[in-house]
């Protein structure tokens, strides 16, 4: 079974092509480095409740959509 912080990596990529967003306007959008985002679409890095905050408003969604991919993402492996 994949840990969860993969399972966010995960949807967090799948997310991020299907709004045809660059690691890098997602970074600039969200503030964020491009290599943070992608340590966590890697899931080398586990993000904090700020981030996702920040990766959620970037991508023009609720923390709680994102969190309910992950989780689905989580439990379809």
């Amino acid at each position: 079974m994949p840990t969860k912080t993969k399972a966010f990596g995960r949807a967090l990529k799948k997310i991020r092509l299907k709004k045809k967003l660059t690691q890098e306007s997602l970074s600039l959008e969200a503030q964020l480095a491009r290599v943070y985002i992608s340590e966590l679409e890697y899931g080398k890095k586990t993000p904090s409740i700020e981030t996702v905050f920040k990766i959620a408003k970037a991508l023009n969604m609720k923390c709680s959509r994102l969190l309910d991919l992950t989780e689905e993402e989580f439990r379809s492996k």
